[in-house]
């Protein structure tokens, strides 16, 4: 069954939805690309409005989204959509905590990658090993995206996995680098 009306508030909405999470909470993928399908439209509303940047949205969204899938199993019987939200708040919590604190990430590789020559070689040998010292999965998109120059969509293909999955592994990379880059990148000005 196809639901039209993308409202949570009709009760065969919340008995198809609590259904429907029955079966991702027994590892159904089908199941949870219908749910992702559901929530998608009122969720990433909800990411933008929270960080008003479309592409950090993007990212707060695909992070709730695995957060949903890993904590499957935390679910109880209750309001879903509710459940889902308080995910995603507690996930833009976090990110405007982080934002307050570190200069991106995003900036230090992008200087890195730049061509022009980067002065302090102390701080290259820090980002340098902080990339090494990712897992293989994370440095390689890290890699593509900033010293390839690749889009996100090219690395998909030629690492033959989708676009959400490389979204994810840049997101967790680049957290990943702030936290151990921290001291190196400092609070913002």
């Amino acid at each position: 069954m196809r639901i039209l009306n993308r409202s949570h508030t009709a009760p065969a909405d919340d008995r198809h939805l609590a259904e429907l999470y029955k079966r991702v909470q027994k590892g159904d993928e089908l199941a949870f690309r219908e749910l992702y399908e559901i929530v998608s439209r009122p969720l990433m509303a909800y990411c933008l409005s929270f960080t008003r940047d479309m592409d950090i949205a993007k990212d707060l969204f695909q992070h709730t989204m695995v957060k949903v899938f890993e904590n499957r199993h935390k679910y109880v019987d209750g309001n879903l959509m509710g459940w889902i939200f308080t995910i995603a708040r507690n996930t833009g919590r976090t990110w405007e905590a982080k934002a307050a604190r570190f200069v991106p990430v995003d900036d230090v590789l992008q200087t890195m990658a730049s061509p022009e020559p980067f002065d302090d070689s102390e701080d290259v040998t820090h980002v340098q090993q902080a990339i090494l010292s990712l897992s293989e999965e994370f440095r390689t998109v890290i890699l593509l995206r900033y010293f390839g120059d690749m889009s996100v969509k090219d690395i998909a293909e030629s690492e033959n996995i989708s676009e959400s999955l490389v979204k994810i592994r840049l997101f967790r990379a680049r957290e990943r680098l702030a936290s151990i880059l921290g001291p190196l990148i400092g609070p913002e000005s």
